[in-house]
């Protein structure tokens, strides 16, 4: 798998960037993650700290919720239903 060789190589003290638009995946993967919205910096942090309800929903104008895994604390990204 792609993201586990660019983990191990970060692991190993390797620098990694990548342009990535599934929020779950990289909320698994990243040690920083960068929200840009129409070309501005939101924020850049952890993914904690990033992909959180009030950020996301902003960012991508619709309702978002951020749950976190049981093992690890990972933030997950649900859509909404429209209501």
């Amino acid at each position: 798998d792609v993201m586990q060789i660019a983990r191990r190589y970060a692991n190993a003290g390797g620098g990694v960037v990548a342009v990535m638009h599934d929020l779950n995946l990289t909320s698994m993967y990243a040690d920083s993650v960068a929200l840009i919205h129409q070309g501005n910096l939101v924020c850049q942090d952890a993914p904690q700290a990033v992909l959180t309800n009030e950020r996301l929903s902003a960012a991508y104008d619709c309702q978002l919720r951020v749950n976190t895994t049981p093992e690890g604390g990972i933030p997950f990204v649900l859509p909404q239903v429209a209501g």
